[in-house]
């Protein structure tokens, strides 16, 4: 059988170094040398092997690399203490792996309408192990709650080479001595709303709401709404009084909107009538009937939160776009709500499914970190939100790196060869990643400083 694919080149581990010393020039130079060696085991897998300890994994990388035991020792010491005590911004990280994509010309942005696409979601790394830890995320594989460090991410979408690439942008971090997942919420829309530019659309899926994005003053956004949603046909207005005595009515009413059918009790509720019904084409030739109504508005009951009354007035007169997306190969719709009339249904059609690719950051971030559960062995505030969000960061960067590289073959059975960060690991696992000859330690004396115990009871001191 002849070879249709070319041989992939041995020289990615000194490329994958490159971008790392890139990445870490922002930071302080004793800083940048224990990151370099902290990702460079992270990405040559052995945080895998030790299922998330820091010192085990950044230990067995330089093993094979420096024979000497007491620098082996002070450099496995350093990548843990530049985690927790490095001073470092983690935005300038993020902002740099954009300039790095950008410069290279590979990666280009995915427009719908014009629009690029800012897919905004949340994601949690356990820590159930962690007493002093408050802050709770509910995790699918528990069915609840569990002690964990919350993280909204904040990405741009793009291709390359026809796969399309998520990159982190920026994130929100929680207060970890406090469970306000509220507060935590919060605090993301408003980063949308700050950083959110003209020509880009944010899209949120389920688990955030219409109501709260637009209260925020997201003008650009498109939401997944729930199948029960209900909005009002008209804006709200007070109903005139019907009796001479009591109080008069507060409460604005409207006619109530309904865009699927569903059961309450034994019951059936059924969906209210579309404006519009228009069918489209997508790239695989399916036809999918999208239901609008073109300007619905919000209902008392979603206005409860709201404590600014001249917000709540403008909410209450705000139009808002509601689409159905029924494709053929689902069940059930797809419910979708906009602030934005001029959307058109093809545009949010490709809008939400661009967002998927923000799915794969926490996917990647987790595989680097432990094999796919995300566990880090850390306990310190800083070392617990920094180690995932450098997953994170340099997750979306191995990411892209393994779209522009060619596929590696992973073994004899591999007959369909694709570019996946995965194969990438497992070749980096095998030929190794050097050390840096760039990056060097901080040349400051040392020596009158206390080292063990001395050390620990000076900083209580």
């Amino acid at each position: 059988m002849q070879n249709t694919h070319p041989k992939t080149s041995t020289q990615a581990n000194y490329r994958i170094l490159e971008l790392i010393e890139q990445m870490v020039a922002v930071v302080p130079k004793g800083t940048a040398l224990g990151l370099c060696d902290l990702i460079s085991a992270m990405f040559s897998g052995y945080f895998i092997e030790s299922r998330g300890a820091v010192m085990p994994a950044v230990e067995a990388f330089l093993r094979e690399k420096v024979k000497d035991e007491k620098e082996r020792a002070a450099r496995s010491r350093r990548a843990a203490k530049a985690v927790t005590y490095g001073n470092y911004n983690l935005k300038e990280l993020m902002d740099k792996v954009q300039e790095i994509v950008q410069a290279e010309d590979n990666w280009q942005p995915i427009r719908a309408q014009g629009y690029r696409i800012v897919p905004v979601d949340f994601t949690a790394y356990r820590r159930t192990a962690v007493k002093k830890l408050k802050t709770k995320a509910y995790v699918s594989d528990t069915n609840r709650a569990v002690p964990a460090v919350p993280i909204g991410m904040i990405a741009s979408v793009g291709e390359v080479n026809g796969q399309r690439v998520a990159l982190l942008k920026n994130a929100v971090l929680a207060n970890l001595t406090v469970n306000d997942g509220s507060g935590h919420k919060e605090q993301l829309y408003k980063l949308v709303a700050t950083e959110l530019d003209k020509d880009e659309i944010a899209v949120f899926d389920a688990g955030f709401k219409l109501v709260e994005a637009t209260t925020a003053n997201i003008q650009r956004c498109l939401i997944r709404l729930a199948k029960n949603c209900t909005f009002g046909k008209t804006a709200g207005r007070i109903p005139k009084p019907t009796a001479e005595k009591g109080r008069p009515p507060s409460q604005y009413k409207a006619e109530i909107v309904r865009p699927l059918a569903r059961q309450h009790g034994g019951k059936t509720l059924s969906a209210t009538e579309a404006d519009e019904i228009c069918t489209m084409t997508d790239e695989s030739g399916r036809e999918i009937e999208v239901h609008i109504w073109h300007k619905l508005y919000f209902l008392e009951r979603h206005l409860r939160a709201v404590t600014d009354k001249r917000r709540k007035h403008k909410l209450r007169h705000m139009p808002l776009k509601v689409m159905a997306i029924y494709d053929p190969d689902y069940e059930d719709p797809l419910l979708v709500g906009t602030p934005l009339l001029s959307l058109e249904p093809e545009a949010a059609y490709k809008i939400y499914v661009s967002r998927w690719p923000v799915e794969g950051l926490p996917q990647t971030g987790k595989y680097l970190l432990s094999g796919g559960s995300g566990t880090h062995y850390v306990h310190h505030p800083t070392a617990m939100q920094r180690i995932p969000i450098l997953s994170l960061v340099f997750g979306s960067l191995l990411k892209y790196v393994a779209a522009t590289l060619p596929p590696f073959r992973t073994g004899f059975w591999d007959r369909l060869l694709k570019p996946t960060y995965g194969r990438l690991l497992r070749h980096l696992k095998k030929v190794g990643i050097p050390l840096s000859e760039q990056l060097f330690k901080k040349g400051s004396v040392t020596a009158h400083l206390p080292v063990g115990y001395d050390a620990i009871k000076l900083a209580k001191t």
